[in-house]
C-alpha cells in the first residue's frame, strides 16, 4: 500500500511540475508557413454542383492544405480521382498518383500515371506527367512523352498544349498509328 501511495505521489508531482511550465507560442516567419500544413484530410470526397446539377466529384486518400496570405495549396500525395459531369452525366475522369492544386486562380498539377479520359468522345490521354491545368487560361499542358488514344488512332507526343476541352490541341514531336 505504501508503494502505491509513493508511486501516486511521484506521478502527481511530475504531472504538477510538467504542467507548471507554460507552453509558449513560436513566432513563425511567412517563409515557413507553406512548409507547415494547416489541415490534413483523410479519405477526402468533394462533390461540386451548379444550379442543383452535379459538376465534379473529387476523391483523395490524403489531402494536405498549406496557406500563406492569399495562397492556398492542396497537396494530394497518395493519389487523386476526379470525375466531371455534363448535365449530370459522367463526361470525363482524371486519375493520378499525386496532385497539387493551387487556388485563386486554380492551377492544377497531376503527376505519376496520369490518365485523363473523355468518355463522351472516347478519347484517353496517358502520361507520367506532370500535366498542368490552368483554370484562368483554360489550358492543359504536358511537356513529357504522352500517348493519346481514340477509337481509330494512337498518337505519341513529347509536348501537348490544348484548351481544357481538348477541342484545339497542338502536339509537338508527334508520331503514331493513324487510320484514315
Amino acid at each position: 500500500m505504501k508503494i502505491i501511495k509513493t508511486v501516486t505521489l511521484i506521478f502527481f508531482g511530475v504531472a504538477v511540475v510538467s504542467c507548471s511550465k507554460r507552453d509558449t507560442l513560436q513566432k513563425v516567419s511567412s517563409d515557413e508557413i507553406l512548409e507547415r500544413p494547416t489541415e490534413e484530410t483523410k479519405n477526402m470526397r468533394i462533390i461540386s454542383t451548379s444550379n442543383g446539377r452535379l459538376r465534379n466529384t473529387i476523391f483523395a486518400k490524403t489531402a494536405i492544405t498549406l496557406r500563406e496570405k492569399d495562397t492556398v495549396l492542396h497537396i494530394c500525395p497518395d493519389g487523386l480521382y476526379i470525375a466531371s459531369y455534363k448535365d449530370s452525366l459522367l463526361e470525363s475522369t482524371l486519375i493520378a498518383d499525386s496532385a497539387t492544386i493551387r487556388e485563386n486562380p486554380v492551377f492544377f498539377t497531376a503527376t505519376g500515371n496520369v490518365v485523363a479520359t473523355n468518355l463522351l468522345e472516347n478519347k484517353r490521354l496517358e502520361t507520367e506527367g506532370p500535366l498542368f491545368w490552368n483554370s484562368q487560361k483554360k489550358t492543359i499542358e504536358v511537356f513529357v512523352f504522352s500517348t493519346i488514344y481514340t477509337p481509330t488512332d494512337t498518337t505519341y507526343a513529347h509536348e501537348i498544349r490544348s484548351d481544357d476541352k481538348f477541342e484545339k490541341t497542338l502536339l509537338k514531336k508527334q508520331s503514331g498509328v493513324f487510320e484514315r
